[in-house]
């Protein structure tokens, strides 16, 4: 029998947040697998979150070096054959009903194929957004994307789309990218609005780089996708 929900998780490090992800969603989560792919973890981390993981119904993905956010992510979908993917940080937290609520505007709207949550990180514009009309969710209007941390696609998007663009390998700008693509294929994005994701924002960009190299890989990842979509 099919899984309902497969949950992407790309890994770098970061035992400790990586084990309260897998932990809430142990909790929170029905009818599930974990496709997680490790990114050239340090082998101490790895055992960490392995001792978690191996009670939880899953994949497993090892890379012997850090090959980028983007290309993990792609690994992930390629592993997957249900219905319902969930790309999920590992630097987030599952909530009460959380894969119910993500999938609901799938379930509702046969043209809707990505579904985002709002979040508690203030410096992202899902985390300032103030829920409209009483509405579990909204269609958003063209172009508007949603980030990916904690994101579910309905994987007929993969058939019609592809993965996402690996030109954006760290993980800035391959959200807008997928999203404006999706968009422009005549696809629905839908925001969540009575599901809220905590999210550690970058955590993991922050071991790697100063704030200075983040914005500047920032801008380069923005000036690629405006080149990329003719934007200016």
């Amino acid at each position: 029998m099919k899984i309902k929900y497969q949950i992407i998780i790309p890994n770098w490090n970061q035992s400790d947040l990586c084990i309260k992800c897998l932990e809430s969603i142990q909790k929170y989560s029905k009818d599930y697998e974990i496709i997680f792919v490790d990114n050239g973890s340090d082998y101490k981390e790895f055992a960490k979150i392995i001792s978690i993981l191996k009670d939880l119904p899953h994949k497993i993905i090892i890379n012997k070096e850090n090959l980028g956010f983007v290309k993990a992510v792609n690994q992930g979908i390629a592993a997957s054959d249900s219905n319902f993917v969930v790309l999920m940080n590992n630097d987030t937290e599952a909530v009460e009903g959380w894969l119910e609520k993500l999938s609901k505007p799938l379930i509702e709207n046969e043209n809707c194929v990505i579904s985002g949550s709002l979040t508690t990180t203030k410096d992202s514009w899902q985390g300032c957004y103030v829920p409209k009309d009483n509405q579990d969710y909204i269609i958003l209007p063209k172009p508007r994307m949603v980030a990916f941390f904690c994101t579910m696609f309905d994987s007929k998007v993969f058939q019609h789309i592809g993965f996402l663009d690996e030109g954006f390998g760290l993980g800035f700008g391959d959200d807008d990218d997928y999203c404006m693509r999706t968009q422009n294929y005549g696809f629905d994005i839908a925001l969540v609005q009575n599901l809220t994701i905590p999210h550690h924002h970058r955590s993991t960009f922050k071991k790697m780089f100063s704030n200075e190299k983040i914005k500047e890989l920032q801008n380069e990842a923005m000036s690629k996708f405006k080149g990329k979509h003719g934007l200016g």
